[in-house]
């Protein structure tokens, strides 16, 4: 049978974190359908993080002991695919197939994804300089992303690195049943992770609230790190930072990035339109 890796490159805030921890979960399940999810070498439960050093060798030990798939993860390789120069000559030349995949949310739904992932990786030095964001304002820090983010270009550039099998796109709530069927319906899979364990995003008014406080001379830091560890409590609440005005504002902003990917992959990305908008 022909060896085959199996890639997964994000995007960031698209369930990569359940994706990654359910294959750490279920790794000795795997290993008796000859899938092998190499363990990671941190605290992060992605395993591809040095893709672009990754050496024959390396894989060559992968796929020891009758291994058939090998299962291969990353958020951050998403915008990044001359970090899988070395793994497309590999496997090159050794016959191996890559099957890359590709999940993604609405643009508006990252964006406030991406806005909290911020906050929580950069609070202290937030909270020290007192300037959360950089100085930006919640449309300043979108208007970023909306600039640098050219997510057709990078599909299409991963894909030209593995030209053998068309990269599979599909919406991060459908991870399970694609990750499932492309795996081969493994047996005994228990693809339950608690939420807390999946980093779950804050909510957008929490994140603002933090940020507003930080700029206040009269909020003790102390008080300003309790409404952040208190935010923690309310990720699955309901959300009045993600307006319906700020929804649609963010989503004519990704228009054209929509259109591209639509028109490149025939895949639809754009926010569901509320009933009551």
């Amino acid at each position: 049978m022909t060896k085959k890796i199996i890639l997964h490159i994000g995007s960031p805030k698209c369930g990569s974190t359940y994706l990654q921890r359910v294959m750490v979960q279920n790794s000795e399940t795997l290993l008796q359908h000859a899938i092998h999810y190499p363990a990671p070498s941190g605290s992060h439960p992605g395993n591809a993080a040095h893709l672009a050093e990754i050496t024959q060798s390396e894989v060559d030990a992968m796929f020891a002991g009758g291994v058939e798939t090998v299962v291969l993860s990353h958020e951050d390789l998403y915008s990044l695919s001359k970090r899988g120069i070395a793994l497309a000559e590999i496997t090159a030349k050794a016959g191996i197939s890559v099957q890359i995949l590709v999940f993604l949310r609405p643009f508006s739904d990252f964006v406030f994804g991406d806005y909290s992932q911020f906050m929580k990786q950069h609070f202290d030095t937030f909270l020290a300089e007192r300037k959360p964001y950089s100085g930006r304002d919640f449309e300043a820090f979108a208007r970023r992303r909306i600039d640098t983010m050219k997510p057709a270009a990078y599909l299409a550039s991963w894909g030209n690195l593995f030209p053998e099998r068309p990269l599979i796109l599909d919406s991060h709530r459908n991870i399970q049943p694609v990750l499932d069927t492309v795996l081969g319906h493994p047996e005994g899979m228990n693809w339950d992770i608690p939420h807390h364990d999946t980093n779950p995003s804050l909510r957008t008014q929490d994140c603002d609230i933090i940020a507003a406080a930080m700029l206040d001379p009269g909020c003790a830091d102390e008080d300003i790190r309790q409404m952040f560890l208190l935010a923690f409590h309310h990720t699955q609440d309901p959300d009045q930072g993600r307006s319906p005005e700020r929804i649609a504002w963010l989503e004519e902003q990704f228009r054209p990035h929509n259109e591209a990917l639509l028109a490149q992959f025939g895949f639809d990305n754009r926010a569901p339109v509320r009933r009551d908008a």
